[in-house]
Parts: C-alpha cells; sequence; structure tokens
C-alpha cells in the first residue's frame, strides 16, 4: 500500500531520506554489507528463539511428565515461534520440536524410531504442530496487516484534518477580506439568500438608515423605502427572484435624518455549477444630486428655449410688423369701398358685401398673426395639436418674404399635396423652420456674385416621418464648423446667439425626430429635419 502525504507520514518519509542520504554517502559494498549484517541478525535472533522456546518447552514437558505425560507445551513454543519470527522460524520450531517428541516422548525412548503403535499419534502431532505454526504465522501477518491499516487511516485522517483546517483558515481570511473591502469600497452594498431573504449590509448602508444589521434583514430591509416606492420595488423583485434576471431600478430611501434620497439600485444572481442561484449581491448609489441636476437642467434648456423665442421674434419684428401691417390697410381699404358702394345712388350693395366679406377675411388673418406672436412669448407648456407641416411652412413663408425681398434672394417652396398630417407643438415647429430660414438668409447675406436662392421642400421620407428641406445657395459649411454648429453657444454671426440651432435640434429631438445639415451638391448648405406621422 502507497503511504499518505500526511505530516507523520512526512516527518518519517523526511527520517528515512535523511538516514538513505547519510547511507548514500557510504560505499556501496559497505551499505549492502550493512544491510546484510542487520538480516542476518534478525535471522539469528528470530530462530535462537525459536530454539529457546522448544528447549524451554522441552525442559517442563520433561520436569512434568509425571503429572502431565503429554507434550502440548511444545505447540506453544511452535506459536511462538512463528507469531515473532515468522513462517520460517515456526517451520524450524515444528521440526526441532518432533525431533525432541520422537526422541524423548515417542517409544522406543532415546531413539528418532517410531512403533507402529504410535505412529498416528506422532503423525497428529505433526500436523497439529504445522496447523499451530500456520495459524499462528497468518494471525501475526493479518495483525501486522491491521496496525498498518490503522496507521495509515489515522495518517490519512490526520493529512485529511489537517488539509480541512488549512482550508477553513483560507476561507475565513477570505471571508474577513471579503467583508473589509465590502467596507471600504465607497458604496451600498447587500446581499440576500436565493429566496430573496436579505441577510447582509455594509456598515455605509447601515449607517445611512442608523439601523443594525438586526433591524435591515429579511422584510424590514423595505421598510426604509418611501411608501410611494414600495409597491414598484417589490414586484421588481419577486420578478428578479422568479427569472434569476439582473434587478434595476431607483427608488428613495430614507436616512436615519429622515429625510428621503433617491438611489439607483441593482442586484445579480450568483448562480452555482447547475445554474441555480446561490445568492443575490445589490449596490445602493445614491442618485439624489444627479436627479437635482437633471431637473435643474431641464429647467435652464426651458429658460433658454424661451429666451431663444424671444429673441428670434426680437430679430422678425420689422418683417411681422410690416405683415401686421398689410392687412390693417386692406381692412381699412375695403372698409371706405364699402361705404362708397353703399354711399352710390343707387346702392350697390353686391359690391359692399364682396367688400365686407375681404374687410372680415383680412381681420382674421391679422387676428392669426397677433395670437401667434403672443403665443412665442407666453411661457406656457408645449401644446400638440395636429396640423398640415406644408399650412405651417406657408403661413411662415408669408413672414419673411418681405426680408427676403429686401435681401435680393429668391423663396421658392416645393410642397406636395396629400401629406399626411403631424401632431406635434405648433409654435415650436415654426420656431425650428424660422429659425433655419433665417440661417439660410444669413448665409447669404454679403453674398454678391451668385444668385441668392433659398428652397423650403416636404416629402414623406418613410412610413413614419415627413422630412423638411431647407436648401441655400450660401457659401456652405467648413467641415470642421459643420460639427460645432449645433453645440450649444457656438456662432458664426457677429451678433448671434450660438443657440438656436441647439433649441431647434433639441425641440425636434422631443418630438421623436432628428435634425441634421449636409453640403448642397450645387453649393450652399441643406438644413433638414424629421418629424413623426400622426398615427
Amino acid at each position: 500500500m502507497t503511504p499518505m502525504n500526511t505530516p507523520l507520514a512526512q516527518s518519517a518519509h523526511d527520517s528515512e531520506e535523511a538516514k538513505s542520504l547519510e547511507d548514500s554517502s557510504l560505499p556501496i559494498r559497505s551499505r549492502k554489507r550493512k544491510s546484510g549484517a542487520i538480516g542476518l541478525g534478525r535471522a539469528i535472533g528470530s530462530y535462537g528463539f525459536a530454539l529457546l522456546s522448544i528447549a524451554i518447552a522441552l525442559s517442563s514437558t520433561l520436569l512434568l511428565q509425571r503429572f502431565f505425560p503429554y507434550p502440548f507445551l511444545f505447540f506453544a513454543a511452535v506459536m511462538a515461534s512463528a507469531w515473532f519470527g515468522g513462517m520460517a522460524p515456526g517451520l524450524f520450531a515444528v521440526v526441532i520440536s518432533t525431533i525432541a517428541v520422537d526422541y524423548f516422548f515417542i517409544p522406543p525412548f532415546h531413539s528418532l524410531a517410531v512403533n507402529a503403535t504410535d505412529g498416528s499419534y506422532f503423525a497428529a502431532f505433526v500436523a497439529s504442530a504445522l496447523v499451530a505454526s500456520w495459524v499462528s504465522s497468518s494471525r501475526r501477518e493479518t495483525e501486522e496487516a491491521l496496525k498498518d491499516a490503522r496507521d495509515q487511516l489515522e495518517a490519512r485522517v490526520a493529512q485529511r484534518t489537517a488539509e480541512l483546517q488549512k482550508s477553513n483558515e483560507g476561507l475565513q481570511e477570505r471571508e474577513r477580506q471579503l467583508r473589509l473591502l465590502t467596507e471600504v469600497i465607497p458604496q451600498q452594498i447587500w446581499s440576500a439568500a436565493p429566496n430573496g431573504f436579505v441577510d447582509y449590509c455594509n456598515q455605509r448602508l447601515l449607517d445611512y438608515v442608523g439601523r443594525s444589521i438586526a433591524e435591515m434583514q429579511g422584510a424590514r430591509f423595505m421598510e426604509t423605502i418611501h411608501s410611494e416606492d414600495l409597491e414598484n420595488f417589490r414586484e421588481s423583485w419577486h420578478r428578479a427572484l422568479s427569472t434569476g434576471k439582473q434587478l434595476e431600478g431607483q427608488w428613495r430611501v430614507r436616512g436615519a435624518d429622515g429625510h428621503y434620497r433617491t438611489f439607483f439600485t441593482r442586484a445579480v444572481a450568483l448562480e452555482g455549477v447547475g445554474g441555480e442561484t446561490v445568492r443575490w449581491y445589490a449596490t445602493n448609489t445614491d442618485i439624489e444630486e444627479r436627479e437635482k441636476a437633471e431637473r435643474a437642467l431641464l429647467q435652464t434648456q426651458a429658460e433658454v428655449a424661451h429666451l431663444s423665442q424671444a429673441l428670434t421674434i426680437g430679430e422678425l419684428t420689422a418683417s411681422i410688423a410690416h405683415e401686421v401691417d398689410q392687412p390693417l390697410t386692406a381692412i381699412v381699404t375695403y372698409g371706405d369701398a364699402c361705404l362708397e358702394w353703399l354711399s352710390a345712388n343707387p346702392p350697390n350693395v353686391e359690391e359692399a358685401r364682396q367688400a365686407a366679406k375681404r374687410v372680415v377675411q383680412d381681420g382674421t388673418r391679422a387676428g392669426t398673426i397677433l395670437n401667434r406672436i403672443r403665443a412665442l412669448f407666453k411661457k406656457e407648456s408645449p401644446a400638440k395639436q395636429l396640423f398640415d407641416i406644408n399650412d405651417l411652412i406657408r403661413d411662415l413663408a408669408v413672414f419673411v418674404r418681405e426680408q427676403a425681398l429686401r435681401q435680393g434672394i429668391a423663396m421658392r417652396m416645393e410642397l406636395p399635396s396629400g401629406l399626411p398630417k403631424v401632431r406635434a407643438d405648433r409654435v415650436q415647429l415654426e420656431q425650428v423652420v424660422l429659425n433655419l430660414v433665417m440661417n439660410a438668409m444669413d448665409a447669404m447675406r454679403d453674398q454678391t456674385s451668385a444668385p441668392k436662392e433659398v428652397v423650403i421642400s416636404s416629402r414623406r421620407e418613410s412610413q413614419t416621418n415627413i422630412l423638411i428641406i431647407v436648401e441655400d445657395s450660401g457659401p456652405g459649411l467648413n467641415p470642421e464648423i459643420a460639427e460645432k454648429i449645433f453645440s450649444p453657444f457656438f456662432t458664426t454671426k457677429p451678433q448671434g446667439t450660438g443657440m438656436g440651432l441647439s433649441i431647434s435640434r433639441s425641440i425636434v429631438e422631443s418630438h421623436g425626430g432628428r435634425l441634421w445639415s449636409v453640403p448642397r451638391p450645387s453649393g450652399g448648405g441643406i438644413f433638414q429635419f424629421t418629424i413623426p406621422i400622426s398615427s
């Protein structure tokens, strides 16, 4: 059997190895002589013990022959010789015992001859002696084997115990390091059993909620979650437990001071070899400051959008005043005409009626212009409505036509009929289209060598989107500038604010579309955006 690698066996092995190293320093002939001497000494001792045992048995039998004539003590001598010496000394003792019994106790006495009468008795003695020798030596070998097995088992148990102790010490050390790591990480950490029972929270989490670990275990963990978020957390947590998928969400958690802060929670399952969930590990990330920053950013964007609307109106005041003046002048003209037709003799009632209708139409037009200006200045939440995008473009074209004529810019519209209507904030989309048209006109302000033209077109881009395109024949955009024009506060105009295109893109994206620019193949620039079709 192979010795086990235990501390005891290792020590014995080291001693034997040291002894063998010591012996290896001797000449080979000396080592052989030493080994032979040891074996010879053991053999002499075994056979000598067998002779001594037979001598004692013979002496004792001779002394007790008067009281106990049977030579049974020789069996004890044979068994003792086989027990201590092994099979060979045992057989040697059988031979010597047989000679002694034949010589001293089988007639004719003091002779090695055996008469026919005692032959069976002598044969039985020899057979019994052989059996006694075999039984004794076998029993000795069995006990030695059992002792060796017991020693090896004890060594194996000691080795296994040492290994388990070392493994337990390693696990305890890793657990201590992991716990220390969870306390050092600037994060709230908690863990739960496969059934969702929360059984661990790191000190950072306990310090925030002002509770002990016992007060956070199990269902009591949810007592710190805001009542309005509790049901959502429970549903998300139970769904994660049933599916094994990670938990993600943000909830408000009450601190030790009684105030709530928003945390983003992510929990993942640790899976075993068979894919089963062994444990849940989770982190809480404080996002309260980020939430405040996002709310402040949205508020700032709303303020900037309102400012941009006001600035855009400031730039177009002259054009809007001209457009308002046109219907008002027409109203006065048609009113005078109506009076003249009524003053005729006889009164021309039909012409007067037509003049009155035109007064109503131009009055309605003036009111629409004024309402649009007022809506742009109002600080109201966007109100989406269903309308035709081509109508919006035509109305805005009226606004800028006079200014375009003053700058020598030709305006052309390509607006196909039958486009689906869109649902959007009309005022905001007016701001986007107006800003793109004004930018196109500004790009050609100082141009003298080539015709100036602005083309506004629309078409159905896909089953879900309408595309609006504003083209100009200006110098075009430098590739480096093209990447920055949508950034806040970036402008190429001396008097510009750098917010128009940035706000326009935000408006378009808030409606589910996108705004971008590309070079115009014939020279100039193209700005285009998409708006989803109302379903």
